[in-house]
């Protein structure tokens, strides 16, 4: 999803309000926060409160918007709100086993 100037602040947000959405659904806090400059989604897994990961919604180099991990790697593209959140549930989750 390659999107420039004001639409892709909002378009940004509208994203990680959906990915906010998803991941409530699959019992996990959400906390949607924008400075006006780059959205980002504070996670937490309510079974295990100190799993949490802050995600980013940012463009890459090549202007196509990406949710982030907070260390920098990419999850999916913005436009891929269920994938983004199928790997961030995978994440927070306890492991099986363990």
């Amino acid at each position: 999803m390659a999107i420039i100037g004001a639409h892709a602040a909002r378009e940004a947000v509208a994203q990680i309000e959906a990915l906010a959405s998803e991941l409530a659904e699959r019992d996990f806090e959400t906390r949607v926060m924008s400075d006006g400059a780059t959205p980002n989604l504070h996670v937490v897994n309510l079974a295990m409160p100190r799993a949490g990961e802050t995600i980013v919604a940012a463009p890459a180099d090549d202007s196509v918007w990406w949710f982030w991990w907070s260390w920098g790697d990419r999850i999916a593209r913005l436009s891929d709100v269920e994938a983004a959140a199928f790997k961030i549930a995978y994440m927070l989750l306890p492991q099986a086993g363990e």
